[in-house]
């Protein structure tokens, strides 16, 4: 078959590519721009084309991204050339059928992986289709084996409840994206439940309102207890029908724990032992921009974090604050619709260092005109210290500003290139 990808370079869709071609497929796609994963996909063989491809009659199938309108060029060709066209999420439920499945408003990436790192070094050979890059399996976010897929299903479709996996597990669940369920909040909740209700053996938190094989958190029938655990370091007990095993996790953040132990119970619902999957986190290479160190010193940190939402901020600045004695955040808000619903929470989770930067809303697909600056004011409301600063500004404001101990850039779009300037600066100067 032959597939071509309109927007390929995005975290689903380049996994998905990747994939197909391993599988044998004539896969080809276009992007707005180069970068990362464009390359990843150039080196497994996929011809990409930056800006508009020509789409011929040859091609049996378009995938587009969900920031692909359809009004794009390539969308028009393919509808004069009656060449099907689908979008990513109803590709997905078409045609992968994942052994683990896992999605959740927060820690998907990171369960993923964990998961099938526990798979892998339980010589199960598993598929990975991730959301986020690996800091093993040569910087990709898709891993190629002979045994069963286990893939992040994106919880901001609405079709990915049409998924059916062997094992559904779901991290957690806080309304996001609302505009793509009516704005009603039981939509997202219906939708959820039918993804779990697919599945034969579910995974999901103690908190949720789910008949499911295996609850997990405090009072879960897979429960833990933190134990002493440093910046880069969480060691926790995890208690399962009587057993307990302690799991050293060697990544920043305590809200790791609960994706480990998601990934854990999807383990033993893999028919991996609690001991077993324990013993294999204890080498977790980690994703990137998950608390990603890019410079450390004696004097200075540089860490950069995927964080959009209130509370995932909130969760990285929780796991870098207490380690440090001056905290700088460096804040992209990301997509208009959730500045505008949530730029309060995002005050309150930001409110907590020392100093603060937030640079311009990163749209994504969205259009909008919201402004950096509503946040900067409910900020400065809360007696914090905050100030807009321009993208390309940001590493010459921070060598101008009061030293830090650690620097936290936060966002979803363009912030880690800022990021990875900065780090070289400070290499540069040696700070």
């Amino acid at each position: 078959m032959r597939i071509h990808f309109i927007g390929i370079g995005g975290m689903g869709l380049s996994a998905l590519a990747m994939y197909f071609k391993s599988l044998g497929n004539d896969v080809s796609g276009s992007d707005v721009s180069s970068g990362l994963m464009v390359k990843k996909l150039m080196d497994h063989g996929v011809n990409v084309k930056i800006g508009h491809a020509h789409v011929d009659k040859s091609i049996d199938l378009i995938v587009k991204s969900s920031a692909v309108s359809n009004n794009d060029p390539e969308i028009l060709q393919a509808s004069e050339l009656g060449i099907p066209v689908i979008d990513r999420m109803t590709f997905f439920a078409k045609y992968i059928k994942p052994f683990v499945g896992i999605t959740g408003t927060d820690g998907k990436s990171s369960t993923t992986h964990m998961t099938a790192w526990i798979a892998l070094k339980n010589r199960m050979d598993p598929i990975l289709l991730c959301g986020a890059i690996s800091r093993d399996l040569e910087d990709t976010n898709f891993r190629m084996g002979k045994g069963g897929i286990v893939a992040e299903v994106d919880e901001s479709d609405p079709k990915m409840g049409r998924v059916r996996s062997e094992i559904a597990c779901l991290t957690n669940l806080r309304y996001d994206h609302l505009e793509r369920y009516g704005n009603d909040p039981k939509n997202q909740l219906r939708t959820i439940k039918e993804f779990l209700n697919n599945a034969h053996r579910t995974v999901v938190p103690d908190n949720f309102d789910f008949d499911a094989s295996i609850t997990f958190g405090k009072s879960g029938t897979l429960a833990f207890e933190k134990l002493n655990s440093t910046f880069s370091e969480q060691v926790f007990e995890v208690k399962y029908k009587g057993e307990k095993q302690i799991v050293h996790l060697p990544v920043p953040g305590s809200h790791q724990i609960y994706n480990a132990l998601a990934a854990i119970g999807s383990g033993i619902s893999m028919g991996i032992s609690l001991k077993n999957c324990a013993d294999a986190l204890s080498d977790y290479p980690g994703l990137r921009r998950r608390l990603e160190t890019l410079y450390f010193n004696k004097n200075v940190v540089v860490i950069d974090d995927y964080a959009h939402t209130p509370d995932e901020v909130y969760a990285a600045i929780r796991a870098v604050k207490p380690y440090f004695k001056k905290v700088t955040a460096i804040f992209e808000p990301h997509r208009y619709t959730r500045f505008v619903r949530e730029y309060k929470k995002f005050a309150i989770s930001l409110s907590e260092v020392d100093k603060i930067f937030v640079t311009d809303i990163f749209g994504a697909f969205e259009a909008g005109n919201a402004n950096s600056n509503l946040l900067v004011e409910e900020l400065k409301n809360l007696n914090t210290n905050a100030e807009f600063a321009k993208m390309k500004e940001i590493p010459t404001k921070l060598l101008k500003a009061p030293k830090s101990e650690a620097y936290l850039f936060m966002g979803a779009g363009e912030i880690t290139n800022a990021a990875h300037e900065f780090a070289e600066k400070l290499e540069e100067l040696k700070w």
